[in-house]
């Protein structure tokens, strides 16, 4: 079995996120590559109560390291840390069109002045049966520079993706680049639910 680094088409060389999807409730993530420890992670959807999924380190027991919720109406959210713990700021997950899903934005305050500054998730590659596609971060300022890649296996090993992440982010923005996937994935999975449902209904309507 070839290693995930020649599996995906990504131009960024360096740690991998090795996502593994468990239908709609859980997903896996390990992290290796150059200069980088091996790291596991482990996000897990609520069905009830806040937030919508945590995300936690090596098991599904173990510290929240952040939070994603998702809302019906307006814009997802993220954020570092365990909610619980208070105080915590939540980033909006920005749709940039009414008309389409191939683009996001996040505000993340970051950089040696700690500025805020616009980040924005662009889909470069359609994929069937994956309504997210292969999509790449950049920053608004500077959106020929790529920070870091979404790639997904295709329709054949559609339960496994992965996110390349340059070096140099941080460890904070590192982390907002993963909880931002989480978040986009998820509610991708969301429409895709909804879509089927709408077609079930419409069918079981039909006739006379």
């Amino acid at each position: 079995m070839p290693s995930p680094s020649s599996k995906y088409d990504t131009s960024i060389v360096g740690p991998l996120k090795l996502l593994t999807f468990f239908g709609n409730k859980s997903l896996d993530i390990s992290e290796n590559g150059p200069g980088k420890a091996r790291a596991f992670y482990y996000a897990k959807k609520h069905t009830f109560g806040r937030p919508s999924i945590t995300l936690h380190a090596g098991s599904k027991t173990g510290p929240v390291l952040g939070a994603v919720e998702l809302h019906s109406w307006g814009s997802d959210e993220v954020c570092l840390g365990n909610p619980a713990m208070g105080n915590k700021t939540w980033t909006q997950v920005t749709r940039g069109s009414i008309f389409t899903h191939s683009e996001y934005s996040f505000v993340f305050r970051c950089g040696p002045d700690q500025e805020d500054m616009t980040f924005l998730w662009r889909r470069v590659t359609t994929r069937t049966f994956r309504p997210m596609g292969d999509m790449e971060l950049v920053a608004a300022a500077r959106p020929d520079e790529v920070l870091a890649e979404y790639a997904s296996s295709g329709m054949m090993s559609a339960s496994q993706a992965v996110v390349k992440v340059r070096g140099d982010l941080g460890q904070e923005l590192d982390m907002m680049v993963l909880l931002t996937i989480v978040s986009l994935h998820y509610s991708a999975q969301r429409r895709t639910r909804n879509a089927a449902a709408g077609a079930g209904s419409g069918a079981a309507g039909g006739g006379c």
